[in-house]
This record gives C-alpha cells, structure tokens and sequence, in this order.
C-alpha cells in the first residue's frame, strides 16, 4: 500500500514517526511517504520525504496555514492510507476521509490533559480550551479507520469512544543500544535526553546534579526561556543540543545515571517515558520522578530509584548512591536492559501496527 504519514508539526526526523513507524512499514513492505517539517533525516533508506517548508507562524494560526500545505502534499502522494499525528490536523485528516483515502488518527498525546499544562494559553481558558479539544476528539474519533494510540491510558479513552483503537507505544530499539557487554566502568556523569523545560525537571536536574558534585549533560530540543536559565545558572551542566540516534547511544554509555524528573502535569501522570527505556536498554540505572506510571516500570525492573517531586535532598542522595555504588548501579542497570528488551521492545509494537495495516489492505477489505 501507499502509506502517507503526515504531520503539520513535527520533524521530518521525528522517531516515532519516521525511525520507527515509517521504517517498520518500509520493512514490511509498504511505499511509504513522510509530509512534516524540516529537517528530514540524512538516510531516507526508502522513505519519500515531502517538506512543509514555510516560515513560523505563531500557534493560533498554524492548523490554518501549516494544515492547508500538509494536506496539498498528502494529496499529492495519492496515498491509500494517511496516517496523521497531530490533532490540528483533524478537520484536514476528515476531508481526506471523504475521497477513497482510509485515514489514521496516531495519538501521541493526551491532548485534554496536554492543554491543562499550556502556559502559553490564559489559565482561565485553558480548562475551555481542553473541553473543546476532548468533544472534537470525541466527536471525529470513529470517522477515522483506526486510532493509534500511544500509552494505554490514550486507547482506553478513545475504545470508550467506540473507535477501533491499537496500542503502538513509543517502545525502544534494543539494537540502538546493543554493546557486547556492560561497561566495566562508566564515565561519573548523569544525563537527560528528550525535550528540555522547566516542567520536565530542569531546575531540579541541575541543582541536584551540582549538590551531588555530578557532571550533568543535556541532549534534546530547548525552549529560549530554559536555554537562558541554563545559560545563567547552568554551572556543572553541558547542553549539546540534539542528538541523532547513533549521538545518544554515545552519549548513554559514556554515562553513569539517566534521569527522567516529569512534574505532575496532567499529561505526564500516565506517560510512558520513551527516555526511560532508552536509559534502560543502555544499560543505566534511573532516577525519575514519583508518577504513577514512571515508578511501576522502575520498581517493576529494579532498575532505579524513584524520588518524590520536589525532595531534592532525597534526589541528591539518589545520584549519590548510583554513581558511587558501582555494584548496585550495574546490578539495576542488567535489570533494566534485561525489562527493555523483554516488555519494552519496539519489535512488539511494530507487530501491532503492520497487522494493522495488513487489515486495511484491499486484498483483506476484499476478503
């Protein structure tokens, strides 16, 4: 099949779209385009890359302008299937729906929780603007042929929509982070991959990292106002900016603790981490925040230490004891490898998603 994934704002490099979708689709046999937003990654490796390359817009416009051009380059694909990822892009997706395209919702995001932690949205509209977004979703959810969802907290609210709903989770790929062995010694720094802001734990990163006497080193996408912060008061901290996949594998097993410190935003209390399992498949123990979903998977694995928000002496001792403890550190880190590998495996998930796409094919509609 011709498959279409379409995207109005994320990265033509995205992983979970592209190094991870996309890829296992290509794999399984699919013709397979990408319409998103520079960059696109350096190695195509089959996959047609089709660039929204348009100037900034700010947020209330972006649906309106960045949507009209993601569906003008969808189109042209002449796709049998789309398969969309961000939910500005529902109105557009529904007009794809109405010619002989199937459509996929993939849903990253709680968006009604996701809107409650906008700060760039008026509190006093925010709880609006939520309940609106849910009723959309709500609404178009069974229009579209299936929802993808990311976390099973996202496809048990859309099945209660009474849509036909497959769980693709942003697993890991143990293979990125294969070594023949555990490192005998790793290097005495604690890190942070994935998007950097003051609600993923920045403030307290740093402020541990440095009470602990513990290099820290940030990989990922920072906002101005974080940068600025870093900038002032970042002592002991290196940003490198964003890394591709082979950076971060690098970057993990020259380190010694992974660190995942999500505040209690809505959205974040029922995440499935992503940076979670690639510290885990590396092979490094973690220390993360006290939510409901994060502590089942470390203390499942034994793999870290779980800390509550806001005890920065509780997560001072936690880096502590997992850079100076080397027996306990490479004992939780075997544990992680081991539960990344077994329960948190891209290959799962992926099998999930082509026998979607092996349902929606002509010859099965046929059948």
């Amino acid at each position: 099949m011709r498959i279409c994934m379409l995207s109005s704002l994320h990265p033509a490099d995205d992983v979970r779209i592209v190094e991870k979708e996309a890829r296992a689709l290509i794999a399984a046999g699919h013709e397979v385009s990408v319409v998103a937003r520079p960059p696109a990654p350096g190695e195509a490796g089959g996959i047609v890359f089709k660039l929204i390359d348009l100037p900034a817009v700010s947020r209330w416009k972006r649906p309106w302008v960045m949507g009209r051009a993601a569906l003008a380059l969808a189109r042209s694909s002449r796709p049998d299937v789309v398969q969309f990822h961000d939910p500005e892009l529902i109105f557009a997706a529904l007009a794809l729906r109405k010619g002989s395209c199937r459509v996929i919702y993939d849903v990253h995001e709680d968006v009604p929780a996701d809107i409650r932690s906008k700060r760039w949205i008026p509190s006093l509209l925010r709880p609006l603007v939520a309940l609106l977004a849910g009723t959309v979703e709500r609404l178009t959810a069974r229009r579209f042929d299936a929802i993808v969802a990311a976390t099973p907290v996202i496809a048990e609210r859309f099945r209660g929509y009474g849509a036909r709903v497959v769980l693709v989770r942003n697993s890991v790929k143990p293979a990125e982070f294969a070594q023949e062995s555990m490192p005998a010694r790793r290097g005495r720094q604690a890190t942070y991959v994935g998007r950097i802001s003051f609600d993923r734990g920045l403030v307290e990163m740093v402020e541990a990292c440095r009470a602990a006497g513990l290099p820290l080193v940030l990989a990922g996408n920072i906002g101005t106002e974080e940068k600025a912060w870093l900038e002032h008061h970042g002592e002991g901290a290196e940003w490198r900016g964003r890394l591709d996949r082979s950076g971060v594998a690098r970057l993990l097993r020259e380190s010694s603790v992974g660190i995942c410190l999500l505040h209690p935003e809505p959205n974040y209390l029922h995440a499935l981490p992503t940076k979670l399992f690639e510290y885990m498949a590396a092979g490094l123990p973690v220390v993360t925040s006290d939510l409901p979903v994060s502590r089942a998977i470390v203390e499942q694995a034994g793999c870290g230490v779980v800390v509550a928000h806001g005890d920065s002496q509780a997560l001072k001792e936690a880096l502590s004891l997992l850079t100076g403890d080397c027996t306990q550190a490479r004992a939780m880190g075997l544990c992680g490898r081991a539960a990344a590998s077994r329960l948190y495996n891209w290959e799962h998930d992926a099998a999930r998603l082509i026998e979607l796409y092996e349902h929606l094919s002509p010859r099965a509609r046929a059948g």
